[in-house]
């Protein structure tokens, strides 16, 4: 931003403009700074495609006044809360359509998977625990907590529709069983 007025997507490093039309979800770099950062793409409505329906305009025939703006028909309930919204009061937020109210308070809250800002990075933090247990006797406890990273950072890759990621996870995977072999051959020989 600049002047205080939106002038479009921006790195979030270093905030050179960025083209988002050759974007995708996941890891991206930046063209000015060359540093990576994960980018989600969100394309907002066409707010020409939705007009705002005025109560007036409806008719009197089953028109009902939205809870937020009296003149606008309402053209949806809350998922949440079920009060009446007009087009400009609907959220489409996670397959479910929320009342700015409900929206804010699931945000708030971390209900919301559209709504977070910051994701843990699982590929990362798998390959990262994968090496440290190659370099201590703990293996037999890093090694399956390198399977759950594994495990949840697959999960995160379906809900963000990633498509990146899968050598690491395989990589991350082998790291984990070969800890729990170099343990076991290690307690094994212990014993002996």
């Amino acid at each position: 931003m600049s002047g205080g007025y939106y002038t479009g997507p921006a790195c979030p490093l270093c905030g050179g403009a960025i083209d988002f039309s050759i974007y995708s979800a996941g890891e991206q770099v930046c063209p000015h700074c060359l540093r990576a950062y994960i980018a989600t793409v969100f394309t907002p409505p066409d707010p020409y495609r939705r007009p705002v329906e005025s109560l007036a305009a409806a008719g009197p025939g089953g028109a009902v006044p939205c809870g937020l703006h009296a003149g606008n028909a309402a053209v949806a309930n809350c998922a949440r809360c079920g009060v009446f919204m007009c087009i400009l009061c609907s959220i489409d937020a996670d397959g479910q359509e929320l009342c700015p109210g409900c929206f804010d308070r699931l945000s708030a809250e971390g209900a919301l998977w559209t709504s977070r800002t910051q994701l843990r990075d699982y590929r990362g933090l798998s390959l990262g625990v994968g090496l440290l247990g190659l370099f201590c006797i703990a293996g037999i406890l890093t090694g399956p907590l390198t399977f759950y990273l594994v495990y949840r950072g697959v999960q995160q890759r379906r809900k963000t529709g990633e498509n990146d990621g899968t050598p690491s996870f395989v990589a991350a995977s082998l790291l984990g069983a070969l800890q729990i072999a170099v343990s076991c051959f290690f307690l094994w020989s212990m014993v002996q």
